[in-house]
């Protein structure tokens, strides 16, 4: 099985850029083979090349409305649908693309994680710096379902 991990996000604003900051820092551990970690910033273009990846876990800023650096889970079983309560941060752009393509992809899950600040900056805030070896650890909890898979 082959699974993208893909950070998504500006990193220039500041909590925005959660998922580039956890997709550097995976990019630096030992992975499962098979695993690939994209950093894919603000670009959509880089959902067109997704589409040969079995699985993906997307990691990107989501508002849903809990405290700075909530952690969340969702798949597609319950929509890629932007709306509602919980909201990437990326309304259209990326996570729009990314839906088109699921058709072909079996499965995606997205870890979101609350923002605190959302301005000029290259920092995270203390809260949503906090949250990244929890954001790992969900990540690494998908990849041992893959594995379980095999």
């Amino acid at each position: 099985m082959r699974t993208a991990i893909v950070g998504v996000g500006n990193s220039l604003m500041r909590d925005e850029g959660i998922g580039v900051h956890v997709a550097r820092a995976l990019a630096d551990e030992t992975l499962p083979e098979g695993v690939e970690v994209i950093d894919a910033g603000t670009d959509p273009d880089v959902a067109f090349d997704l589409d040969r990846f079995d699985r993906l876990i997307v990691v990107d800023a989501t508002e849903g409305g809990r405290a700075p650096g909530t952690v969340y889970r969702f798949s597609d079983d319950v929509g890629l649908d932007v709306g509602e309560k919980r909201q990437a941060c990326h309304d259209v752009g990326f996570l729009q693309t990314l839906r088109r393509i699921s058709r072909s992809t079996p499965e995606v899950v997205i870890i979101g994680v609350e923002p605190e600040a959302i301005d000029w900056g290259l920092d995270l805030s203390p809260v949503v710096q906090q949250s990244i070896p929890r954001v790992i650890e969900v990540v690494r909890q998908e990849l041992s379902q893959d594995l379980r898979r095999i």
